[in-house]
């Protein structure tokens, strides 16, 4: 990216916050912030004065969210980069913040008048082995170098150390057979179920934007709230995300929690599975406010949302309780989600990906055309 906008004519500097920013630079222009955080904030409004533009990753880690105030109490354009909304085929580029604080408009008849496109990106590949790769790689680096940034901090609990050894424990531990034996079973039709998508527990998005901050209370809430009010055919799946490091055994923790509410023979836990396939096949699917909801009502699976989603709006997410989500689940309203996804695409995604080296330098020139652009959504 910072090629591509030099050889746009524009010039760039980056903050290293550690090594592994460090490492991924190398090239002119680094500033390196090594003192405690009160000082590097306290540093900022003297430091980015001479600039226009500022650009973060994400936009709830400490070091991002100073940045940006200072950023915009000195009148400069701010730009978010995120995962993207629609996956895996984009990125998200906004201007005020992402996610639950982003700009797209969260009232259906915002979106009255957009004419609805079916999206046509061009596929950006396999994304996840390249994405965990880069991630170990960073943490790895960041973790050797604490002793040159000895007050880094990263945004994501437990330690990244922790995370690499939940990672190989997971690799080692899995049941690929006895999984796609499992799956198969679900996709057939025998079981009617309903979906339960988990994130990543540390997720800035349900520590921030949600009353059930962790997967442990995600569950807690679900599982006792299907325990006292499902149809008694009726059987839960949970799915783990396919980034969770395994420091917490979710699945011990989903069937403990199915045996102690006594509906254990109807509750299941997936490590796999695609989850397309896997909404298609569901009666309908609950998230904290994870984005594999978007996936979902584009196949016209009911959505139920418990934390705080952009995209929790009625016409797409069912509006009523938990409770009586089981029994009647209400589907999506087809024309809207076209609307709605024509709207969101247009404004904040980018087709492109972060990780996958055929696709990083054209993502990169579609990001600098953005910037160029400075789109102007406001929600």
């Amino acid at each position: 990216m910072a090629r591509a906008i030099e050889t746009a004519g524009g010039e760039v500097h980056r903050l290293i916050l550690n090594m592994g920013d460090l490492f991924d630079w190398r090239r002119g222009g680094a500033r390196l912030h090594r003192e405690p955080f009160e000082t590097f904030r306290a540093a900022l409004p003297d430091w980015i004065g001479d600039f226009t533009d500022v650009i973060v990753f994400g936009d709830t880690s400490p070091h991002a969210r100073a940045v940006l105030d200072a950023a915009r109490t000195a009148g400069l354009e701010t730009w978010i980069l995120e995962n993207g909304y629609f996956r895996p085929d984009w990125i998200t580029l906004e201007r005020q913040g992402v996610n639950a604080e982003g700009c797209s408009p969260s009232r259906p008849e915002a979106y009255a008048d957009v004419a609805a496109r079916e999206p046509r990106p061009i596929p950006v590949g396999r994304i996840l082995p390249w994405h965990v790769t880069h991630i170990s790689l960073y943490y790895f680096l960041e973790l050797l170098g604490r002793a040159v940034f000895p007050h880094f901090r990263p945004e994501y609990e437990p330690p990244p150390w922790r995370q690499a050894v939940g990672h190989v424990v997971r690799a080692l531990k899995s049941r690929r057979s006895m999984m796609r034996r499992r799956i198969r079973r679900l996709l057939r039709g025998d079981i009617p179920f309903v979906l339960v998508c988990l994130q990543r527990d540390g997720d800035s998005q349900l520590v921030r934007h949600s009353t059930l901050p962790t997967n442990g209370a995600f569950l807690a809430r679900v599982l006792d709230s299907f325990a006292a009010h499902a149809p008694p055919g009726l059987h839960l799946v949970v799915k783990g995300h396919p980034l969770d490091a395994g420091v917490i055994d979710l699945e011990a923790e989903t069937l403990r929690l199915g045996a102690a509410l006594g509906v254990r023979e109807r509750v299941h836990y997936l490590d796999g599975g695609a989850l397309a396939d896997l909404c298609r096949a569901s009666k309908g699917l609950v998230v904290n406010n994870s984005s594999a909801a978007l996936s979902a009502l584009g196949f016209g699976t009911p959505v139920k949302v418990l934390g705080q989603a952009f995209f929790d709006m009625e016409g797409l997410t069912d509006p009523r309780p938990l409770e009586t989500f089981w029994k009647g689940p209400v589907p999506p309203d087809p024309d809207l989600f076209a609307r709605f996804r024509t709207w969101v695409i247009d404004n904040t995604q980018i087709n492109g990906g972060f990780h996958g080296p055929r696709v990083r330098r054209t993502t990169a020139e579609a990001l600098v055309r953005r910037f160029a652009a400075k789109p102007p959504p406001i929600r």
